[in-house]
Formats: structure tokens, sequence, C-alpha cells
């Protein structure tokens, strides 16, 4: 829990000092928002279904930056193989990597939220707070994807262009999910009409959290 906490703490003091990460998360959401947001035209300014997907959007893209800004200082000047080199367990590093990711991404989905709200003239009530537990479910599982695949992608030529096209096919089951339960959520239906929608969520955080935990050692272990 040492090992966690000092890489967890470097990275978050890193963040703290400059707030590259945070605001250009906040604003690449804000820049996909206003995008969808005119290409939807105000037909659908009020559809809990387009208000949905177009924060799933945001978020999907937001994770994708948050996770190689969580990588990127170890690759720049080669911090990862003296990490590697430490008594820090890889699949502890692969964990405080995951908080990192997952602290930028919440960041990033609040900001996204509240510009969801204005942007498609919605309201702040419940279900907003039927809204939180979903998007909790969708950025621990993507953050858990992107921080493995940005350590694969991070070894190769124009990795930062390769994360896209590896991550958002292989998440998609559970993007269609988030959105579905999200969408229900903004329409005020109750929990239990979004049961099957949380369980794959669920069932996808586990499988993409295990696989991280156990492949990150092999996968950072040529660096």
């Amino acid at each position: 829990m040492s090992g966690f906490a000092a890489v967890l703490r470097k990275d978050l003091r890193l963040e703290l000092r400059s707030g590259e990460s945070t605001l250009a998360l906040l604003a690449l959401s804000m820049l996909v928002l206003v995008v969808l947001v005119f290409a939807l035209g105000a037909a659908r300014m009020r559809s809990v279904d387009a208000a949905a997907g177009a924060l799933w959007v945001a978020m999907v893209f937001a994770g994708m930056l948050g996770a190689n800004r969580a990588l990127l200082a170890e690759r720049d000047n080669g911090a990862i193989r003296g990490l590697l080199l430490s008594p820090l367990d890889p699949s502890t590093l692969y964990a405080a990597k995951l908080c990192a990711a997952l602290i930028f991404m919440a960041v990033a989905e609040v900001g996204a939220v509240i510009l969801m709200v204005l942007f498609f003239n919605l309201d702040f009530d419940a279900s907003m707070a039927r809204l939180a537990p979903i998007l909790v479910l969708g950025a621990i599982g993507f953050s858990a994807l992107a921080t493995l695949l940005s350590a694969i992608t991070g070894r190769t030529r124009g990795g930062d262009m390769l994360l896209p096209i590896l991550a958002v096919p292989i998440f998609v089951p559970a993007l269609i999910a988030g959105v579905k339960a999200s969408a229900a959520a903004l329409a005020g239906a109750p929990f239990e009409s979004m049961g099957d929608w949380l369980k794959i969520m669920i069932a996808f955080d586990v499988l993409f959290v295990t696989a991280g935990y156990l492949l990150f050692e092999h996968v950072v272990g040529g660096e």
C-alpha cells in the first residue's frame, strides 16, 4: 500500500502543479458536446437518448486522454524502468495508474454532466443521482481497459492514434449498456428497469480490472 500511495500521490501532485490533464479533459469533453449539440439540431435538444449518447462519447474520449496522461511522465523520461527495478509490484503500479486515470476521468465526467444538462436543456433533479453510479461503473471499466492498452500502445510508434482503435471496439458492449442505462436514468426510470444493463457493466468492470491486474506485468516487462 505504501508503494501504491507513493505513485498515486506523485501523479496527483504533478497534476495539481500543472493542471494540464484536467484542463485538457474538460476542454475535450466540452468540444465533443458542443459538436454533438450542433450536429443533432434543435429537434433533439431535450432528448434523453441524445443526451446520454453525447455524454458517453465525451466520457470515452476523455478516458483515453486521461489514461495516456497517467503514463506519460514515465514513458517520456524512462522512469518506468526504474519503477520496474524497484521493489514495487507491477500489479500495484497498475492499480495506482488506474486510480490516477479514474480520478482524472471523474473530474471530466462532472464537468461533462454539467455541460450536458445545460446544452440539452435538462433539469438538475433526482435523475442526476441515479446517473452517478452508472457513470462510476463506466469510468472504472474504461479506465482499467484504457490504462492497460495505453501501456501497450505507448511502446509503439503512433501509439496515441492506435489506442482508440483498440479501446473503443473492445468497450462497445459496455458502452451500449452505459448509454441505455443512462438514458433510462435521465428519463426517470427506476433502477429495476436497468438491471440487465448494470449487470453487463459490472461484468465488464470485473473483466477489465482483472485482466489489467494480471497482464500489466507482462505488458511493461519489456520496457
